[in-house]
């Protein structure tokens, strides 16, 4: 079934902004109104939501911080009118104070076929503001509503139980999610991201040679490499679960021994042997976001424990690896 594009418009007073989001609205309410989740899609490309307190009742209010990719912070508070769970949230959105609103939202949520169509509607004070803040209001929409895409893919609960196989006592706040956009097509980035002759080019630790052994992106495939740490080579795998061409990757990661068989990290014997990957690619306007998430499985609690404490070392080196790899995405697209 063929759906309308996202649509964003200005009329009057109103900027409403609508997309069919191919996921149930239980899942769609969950990612908009539990903070673990809003911290890792609100907002346009390029920018980063801390979230002081979210609070989803009438009377109650949501207070954050977004910075955008200049660094600069713009502070914001929420006072929610209306909470119709799995319906509609109404709200009073301020700067500093939502007891003196810029503006009025409304968001409601539909069922549509096995999905959800999402509204968003903002009321302005005058025809004249709206018309003024449309400017880069309706972009910025379109983004916060793709990153919300994108990060819908990339739920636990869009996976499967043979894709989350061995996930057992293990939490949404203990995974690793990364959020990225590349600025190049979709299909593009997905041949980058699963082709032997691309990964050879930009996958793993930055400056460290790589050697691709294989890489077979189906599922039960397996990519296989061996990065050269010093006078010894480190190897790897993954182990594929889903591949949905070119919309999501799920895949087991596991460091290996020579014949690819998996073993302990060669600096830790406590972490978790095997983690799994969930990744979801979604284009607008020829940029592509990733949104990625990763958890231990068949892990014990000091393993998970140790998984969370090294979130900030595993988000420096991801970093820095997207970084690569957006450089080398652009030698493609010239």
């Amino acid at each position: 079934m063929t759906r309308p594009p996202l649509e964003a418009a200005q009329s009057g007073r109103e900027i409403t902004i609508s997309r069919y989001l191919d996921a149930p609205v239980a899942i769609v309410w969950k990612a908009i109104t539990d903070p673990r989740h809003v911290a890792h899609w609100w907002g346009p490309f390029g920018f980063t939501t801390v979230i002081e307190t979210m609070d989803v009742r009438p009377g109650a209010r949501w207070r954050f911080t977004m910075r955008g990719p200049d660094g600069v912070e713009y502070p914001n508070e929420v006072l929610f009118h209306e909470v119709t769970p799995h319906e509609r949230l109404a709200f009073a959105h301020g700067t500093h104070s939502a007891d003196e609103p810029l503006f009025e939202t409304e968001i409601t949520f539909a069922p549509e076929g096995a999905g959800t169509r999402f509204t968003l509607k903002q009321t302005h004070p005058s025809e004249e503001r709206a018309k003024t803040v449309a400017t880069y209001a309706i972009d910025g929409g379109r983004q916060t509503v793709t990153r919300l895409q994108g990060y819908l893919e990339a739920m636990r609960e869009r996976a499967g139980e043979s894709v989350l196989e061995g996930a057992a006592h293990t939490t949404d706040e203990q995974d690793f999610v990364i959020v990225r956009v590349f600025d190049a097509p979709r299909a593009l980035v997905y041949r980058a991201m699963t082709e032997a002759e691309h990964l050879a080019k930009w996958f793993g630790p930055v400056g460290m040679g790589l050697r691709v052994v294989v890489s077979d992106p189906r599922p039960g495939g397996q990519f296989r490499y061996a990065m050269q740490a010093g006078p010894n080579e480190m190897c790897g795998r993954f182990v594929y679960r889903e591949v949905k061409e070119p919309e999501r990757l799920a895949y087991v990661v596991s460091f290996t021994d020579s014949a690819f068989e998996p073993v302990r990290h060669p600096m830790s014997d406590q972490w978790p042997l095997e983690v799994l990957a969930i990744a979801s690619l979604t284009e607008l306007d020829g940029r592509t976001l990733l949104v990625s998430r990763s958890l231990p499985i068949h892990a014990q609690p000091h393993e998970r424990d140790l998984f969370l404490e090294g979130r900030p070392g595993m988000l420096a080196g991801t970093h820095g690896m997207y970084d690569h790899f957006a450089e080398y995405l652009a030698t493609l697209a010239r």
